[in-house]
């Protein structure tokens, strides 16, 4: 057994015996006694002194040694007594034996005295002071009475020895009250210093706990635990609760946050009987006298009365409402899954087992419901292989989902079916799972193809071919006994353009309209069927009597502004059901029949259109030759009817200007030159008007010309004119085209001389003619350029038009007819001109003939 050291553990001596703070005392003083006892039972010996002192040491040895086992098993309160006891008894023994209260052996009570008090408590140290000086009385007076031995006074080493035991057993007590004094005074010194740093601590502590209360976003109540009267709330509270912490603390108004009071109740009784709650689940009221929904956890803290009651509340609704929500949308999944007409299934994504199975027939596989839970879809043979459902799997998850997937699965028969799949990855109960929905697409797929086949075997006709090849293949797909397309004609009758009676062609018919089936078609939106009695709903339809005919399916065909053209319609001799495949099949072969009639009556106007454009080709043509002799006519009349009585009234003005010569005011020789300079512009502008005739007249004689040598002949002229004028010209060489050659010169002459005209005050002129080095819109574009007065461009719109001028006549004479004749011959050519230009810095007109015909090259002469 370890023995207790209470010295070493300052901290506690205030709470440990007196006794067990000397325990290193008493350990050092027995060691003292138990080396210097037998030394003194030796000296005895030496001494001869009487038998008895020395077995009063023996003894008192004896009980040291028992004392310092006692004192090694932890056991110093017991020691400490029989130290006590031990010193007093043997101060007795050894004064009686001695004879003498003046023997060494007296010491003992002092020592005695001094054990206890340093050692025992108080009571011990009375008791032994007591025992001791009544001891001492009774041993003097019994030294007194003469009733001791006779002493032997005499002093020696064992006297010193036995004293100097005592003294140093004193010195230890002494040294060891000392030192725990000093141990004592620095514990409390530390204890002192910790306290005021937990209380500091406690301080921030609570400074801590309190800003975490205030600004905690958990509302929390604080309450005493008996009277329920509120103590403070957080910030978070009034938030949640809506009302103020002045209203609520001080008050015991917590039931008005109750919505049920029989929750309340049982919240209350369940915190006595437990002494706490956990996150119990309750219904709040607000003060507005809203709900909402809480979890609420409360403990009491402290004992007596004394005691609160701390809550938590946390405003739950949101999670609430999402949890209903959820739960609702699990219902609502939950009934769409098992109302729903298409297979549905959920399986495990690790393995394939089918977890759910909806109440949908599987037309897929063939398996019902029961047959498939718990099992594998590989163990049923629904893949074609392994592989198969890997590659689905591994495609799933990097698409995140699969729809209108068509692949092939097994059905229980072992035959393969066509599906359509829509599947996604979900987790049920943190596992992933495959929700997935089936449908069998076996028949549409068989429909595509007889379509594809169909659309295969029309694609090359039209017309009656097309119509035959339609009818046949509509009464194969439906079975129909008899298939006809029809066309309405005016007089609301119907004539067919191919009909298939019993899978053989028959000859067309024409029937009236009222009283049958067909003419509540036409007026129909949709396929109109009568899927059995139509002979008896429509007695006057002779083609339903004769062929005893019972059902009826037709669709109309319109033209593209919805009136009825003609009727697509199927009819069998037994009695049909309903079949939305058959009424969308029809719909396809009535949209293809209605396109085809659509163009079969273009085609008819168009012909009939053709038909009547070459006799108005041929009547237009005869006014064009009618309209060109009156042109001619025209220019005939101008030529001749017109300049004649110019020519005279020229005539007559030099006559008279020769007989009045010299008798004329200089005004009225102004006014004859005025008469004669508009004769001459007269004489200009009938010509110009002649040359624009001419230019829409004529046939053109298209031949390679060299418009290089033509536009020097027109230069030269203009020089000839004005001989005096100083002009650079250059002309690109080798500029051909094909063209009329009298035209090209028209159209030379008319730019050049434009070029030549209004660049006239220009002092150094320059006239360039060439070719743009790039074709412009597939033309090669001939140009002329001049540096003249220009003009703006915003009247290059009207530059073309007869007698549109820039320019006045005192600036510039002219007609306005030149550039309009250009523009007519090479329209006629098939060719263009446009212009470019800037007031005061010249003008560029680029121009090309047909641009097939009017090839423009660089050729080496």
């Amino acid at each position: 057994m370890q023995r207790p050291d209470p010295l070493v553990t300052e901290s506690f001596l205030s709470d440990v015996p007196v006794e067990f703070r000397f325990v290193e005392s008493l350990r050092a003083v027995l060691l003292m006694l138990g080396g210097v006892i037998p030394v003194l039972i030796g000296l005895s010996f030496r001494a001869a002194e009487p038998l008895s002192e020395p077995v009063g040491l023996f003894a008192l040895w004896l009980l040291v040694l028992c004392m310092y086992t006692l004192l090694q098993l932890g056991k110093p309160r017991l020691v400490a007594r029989m130290l006590v006891v031990s010193l007093v008894a043997y101060g007795i023994y050894g004064i009686a034996t001695f004879g003498s209260v003046r023997s060494s052996a007296a010491v003992a009570f002092p020592g005695a005295i001094a054990a206890a008090g340093i050692v025992l408590s108080l009571r011990s140290l009375v008791a032994t002071l007591v025992v001791s000086v009544a001891s001492l009385a009774a041993l003097t007076w019994a030294e007194a009475a003469g009733l001791l031995p006779t002493p032997d006074l005499r002093v020696g080493t064992k006297v010193w020895l036995m004293h100097s035991a005592v003294f140093v057993g004193l010195a230890l007590g002494v040294y060891t009250s000392q030192r725990i004094l000093l141990k004592a005074l620095a514990g409390q010194q530390r204890e002192l210093a910790r306290r005021e740093q937990a209380e500091a601590a406690l301080r921030i502590s609570e400074d801590r706990l309190s800003r975490i209360f205030r600004n905690s976003p958990v509302a929390i109540l604080v309450q005493a635990a008996d009277s329920k009267i509120v103590m403070d709330v957080n910030p978070a509270f009034e938030r949640m609760s809506g009302y103020s912490r002045e209203e609520f603390v001080g008050s015991q108004e917590c039931r008005a946050l109750w919505a049920d009071a029989a929750a309340h109740q049982a919240c209350v009784q369940q915190l006595k009987e437990a002494g706490r709650l956990f996150n119990l689940e309750a219904v709040g009221r607000r003060k507005d006298g809203s709900h909402l929904n809480v979890l609420i956890s409360c403990e009491l803290e402290g004992e007596g009365s004394a005691r609160i009651m701390v809550s938590t509340l946390t405003d739950i609704s949101a999670e609430v409402s999402a949890r209903q929500a959820a739960r609702q949308s699990a219902e609502l999944f939950t009934k769409a899954f098992n109302l729903s007409p298409i297979y549905m299934a959920v399986s495990r994504a690790s393995d394939g087992v089918f977890l759910v199975v909806n109440a949908a027939a599987d037309t897929a596989n063939g398996y019902t419901a029961q047959e498939l839970l718990g099992r594998t879809s590989l163990e049923m043979g629904a893949w074609r292989s392994t592989q198969d459902r890997d590659r689905f799997m591994a495609n799933l998850r990097a698409q995140e989902g699969a729809l209108c997937l068509e692949i092939q699965m097994r059905h229980k028969d072992g035959h393969l079916v066509d599906c359509q799949q829509w599947a996604v990855i979900v987790e049920i109960a943190g596992e992933e799972c495959v929700l997935s929905a089936v449908l069998n697409i076996t028949q549409q797929k068989r429909r595509e193809v007889q379509l594809l086949d169909l659309a295969q075997g029309l694609s090359g006709e039209v017309g009656a071919p097309f119509f035959q090849s339609l009818v046949r293949s509509l009464g194969k797909a439906t079975g129909a006994h008899m298939v006809m397309v029809g066309e309405i004609n005016a007089d609301r009758t119907i004539t067919s353009l191919a009909v298939v009676l019993d899978n053989q062609t028959v000859p067309n018919l024409t029937y009236e309209l009222a009283g049958t089936p067909c003419d509540v078609a036409l007026v129909s939106t949709d396929v109109c069927a009568y899927a059995d009695h139509v002979h008896l709903l429509f007695p006057k339809d002779k083609v339903l009597a004769e062929g005893c005919f019972k059902a009826y399916l037709g669709a109309a065909l319109n033209d593209a502004d919805g009136t009825p053209i003609g009727i697509l319609n199927a009819l069998w001799r037994s009695p049909q059901t309903v079949s939305p495949d058959r009424d969308a099949l029809i719909r396809i072969f009535a949209s293809r029949t209605n396109a085809e009639l659509i163009r079969l009556r273009r085609d008819r106007e168009i012909l009939r259109l053709t038909d009547s454009l070459e006799q108005r080709v041929n009547d237009r043509t005869y006014q064009l030759k009618a309209t060109n002799a009156e042109l001619e006519s025209f220019g005939y009349s101008v030529s001749h009817d017109l300049q004649a009585p110019l020519r005279s009234i020229q005539g007559f003005i030099v006559l008279l200007s020769r007989r009045l010569a010299g008798r004329l005011s200089v005004e009225e020789n102004r006014l004859f030159d005025r008469i004669q300079v508009n004769v001459m512009r007269m004489h200009e502008l009938i010509r110009d008007l002649l040359a624009l005739a001419r230019a829409s007249q004529g046939e053109l004689v298209l031949e390679l010309v060299d418009l290089s040598a033509m536009a020097g002949q027109v230069i030269a002229q203009h020089k000839l004119g004005d001989p005096s004028r100083q002009v650079s010209i250059i002309i690109e060489p080798h500029l051909k085209a094909l063209c009329d050659a009298k035209f090209a010169r028209i159209v030379l002459e008319n730019l050049i001389g434009n070029a030549w005209k209004y660049s006239l005050k220009k002092t150094d002129a320059h006239i360039t003619v060439g070719v743009m080095p790039a074709p412009e819109k597939g033309r090669q574009m001939l140009f002329v350029r001049d540096d003249g007065a220009g003009f703006s461009m915003e009247y290059a719109g009207n530059l073309f038009k007869p007698f549109f001028r820039l320019h006045n006549d005192d600036e510039f004479e002219g007609s306005g007819i030149g550039l309009a004749t250009v523009h007519r011959i090479l329209e006629r050519h098939g060719g263009t001109i446009r212009a470019e230009a800037a007031e005061g810095l010249g003008a560029s007109f680029y121009f090309s003939f047909d641009r097939h015909a009017a090839k423009v090259a660089h050729q080496a002469a």
